[in-house]
């Protein structure tokens, strides 16, 4: 036997009670059933531990404190051998994660200790689909193992682009949690710009799903993240591209204030992000050891034209190192490959505030302030990215047809806050969730005070017990989307089987 000396429970932890599920599908059950069925059905394809290709699977995971031990790992290349699998482990009542790019930093929520990984590093396929064609707009199909700069390294001789991740090492799922863009501004949401979904349910049939074919599944995949099936193509909506302006910059320790204040006026009524145009993917750092600060962005104008005026504020600051100028957008994104590096343990956390004059210091304050008190003795490093959300996004997102998110551009800009830290040892895993608990509820009290609180999570940067679903449409979205997950998911498999986000809780496969 194979599992010999292996000693595992096919639970996963559910943190809320409130996710629906059918007494069909009842707790997991200790069985090693579904690895044993795929391994006799796909023997080349099933990985166990020992076997060659089983570790470079299991630790490709960008945090570190979320890399665990699948009991196997499937690798498929194909919709019909993912289809195939979910059967057998529907079946066998075995859980399972489904893994892309492995960027989640949240534990339990890409691999798991129970069960099955199914990682789609084979999943590489991509093709320009030219007009005329059923979607009616020129696309991109791509299977799921991409990152996002091999698909813009793809797109550059053709003069196409996507509405997509900003990261280049970032994998496909983002688009299931709704994504930002550095195009939002005029094509809303990265999802709103997908025009097809080819998705294996739990019932293990494979579905394109579209506006006209299965409309409300498409809707809902649109933020629904793991709460549907395993996604093994997306199809983009291609925008035609030029050359722009854009980098990533880095500014000396001194010169923090001044990219607080410059963001703070990019965000206000008539700054620089009311310009479609324009974007930023900011963040700021600290070290509380040292007592260190660093700042950053990338910058983005969408089009050639040197130092924009939506930017004269961030340009206005010396620089410490990098750059920007008029490019090629497949250059500007891999100057992100900063963040490609896995060697430490992650946290994220998010939180939604609007825009105002207190906006930025807020944000800076609680996250250095808490720090000094509480993580001075501790090897990290604590920041936040805060990342504009514009009217102009949110009338976009409509436009396009609407989303699980259904966030009202009537209520007008936000940004999202991306609470981060970054840090080296386990011991430390307890002490880091404190801290961004308490940053959290200060920023959230803070800015509830000062009116500018929005209640918004955003799922691709949430941590752990956040519920972000329960946010989308303000509540209202809840409800549409446990109907919908009914209708093709009727046992719930997918809500109590398989670690995520779920609808109205989390599940983790630890």
């Amino acid at each position: 036997m194979r599992f010999a000396g292996i000693l595992i429970r096919l639970l996963p932890v559910i943190l809320w009670e409130n996710v629906y599920a059918s007494p069909a599908v009842g707790p997991r059950a200790p069985s090693h059933d579904g690895c044993t069925a795929l391994e006799k059905k796909y023997p080349k394809l099933t990985l166990f531990p020992g076997d060659a290709g089983y570790n470079t699977e299991a630790t490709a995971i960008w945090s570190q404190q979320a890399v665990l031990n699948p009991v196997c790992i499937f690798a498929p290349s194909s919709a019909q051998q993912v289809a195939a699998a979910v059967k057998i482990l529907v079946a066998s009542n075995t859980t399972f994660t489904a893994r892309s790019g492995g960027h989640m930093p949240v534990k339990g929520h890409a691999s798991t200790n129970f069960g099955v990984m199914i990682a789609t590093t084979h999943f590489t396929q991509k093709r320009v689909v030219p007009m005329p064609n059923k979607l009616g707009s020129p696309y991109l199909s791509a299977g799921p193992g991409f990152r996002w700069q091999d698909i813009y390294e793809f797109l550059n001789p053709t003069g196409y682009l996507v509405v997509a991740g900003r990261v280049g090492s970032v994998g496909s799922s983002l688009l299931l949690g709704g994504g930002m863009s550095y195009f939002s501004s005029l094509y809303g949401w990265a999802s709103n710009n997908v025009v097809q979904f080819e998705i294996v349910t739990s019932k293990g049939e494979i579905l394109l799903v579209n506006k006209d074919a299965y409309p409300d599944l498409f809707w809902a995949l649109k933020g629904g993240s793991s709460n549907y099936g395993i996604v093994t193509r997306y199809d983009m909506k291609l925008y035609k591209s030029t050359r722009m302006y854009g980098g990533t910059v880095v500014w000396p320790a001194n010169a923090t204030r001044q990219y607080l204040e410059a963001q703070k006026h990019f965000i206000l009524p008539g700054g620089g992000s009311y310009d479609d145009k324009a974007a930023i993917m900011p963040n700021f750092g600290y070290v509380p050891q040292t007592g260190i600060s660093s700042s950053g962005s990338v910058l983005i104008y969408n089009a050639p034209i040197e130092k924009p005026k939506a930017l004269e504020n961030f340009t206005a600051i010396p620089l410490e190192s990098g750059g920007a100028k008029v490019q090629n957008f497949s250059a500007i994104t891999a100057t992100t490959s900063g963040y490609a590096p896995r060697t430490n343990r992650w946290s994220f956390y998010s939180t939604a505030i609007r825009p105002g004059e207190d906006t930025m210091n807020i944000i800076y304050n609680t996250t250095t302030g808490l720090a000094d008190q509480l993580l001075k003795k501790t090897n990290c490093s604590v920041g936040s990215a805060i990342q504009p959300v514009t009217v102009n996004h949110l009338k976009a997102a409509r436009a396009a047809g609407g989303d699980a998110l259904d966030l009202d551009p009537a209520r007008g800009p936000f940004v999202i806050i991306l609470i981060f830290v970054s840090w080296t040892s386990a011991k430390d895993d307890a002490l880091v969730k404190s801290y961004t608990d308490k940053v959290l509820e200060s920023i959230n009290k803070q800015a509830k005070a000062k009116n500018l609180d929005y209640p918004f999570r955003f799922l691709n940067d949430a941590g752990v017990t956040q519920d972000p679903i329960s946010t989308y449409g303000y509540g209202a979205s809840l409800a549409r989307m446990k109907a919908v997950s009914k209708k093709y998911d009727p046992q719930g498999f997918f809500q109590t089987s398989i670690p995520g986000f779920k609808l109205g809780g989390e599940i983790h496969g630890y």
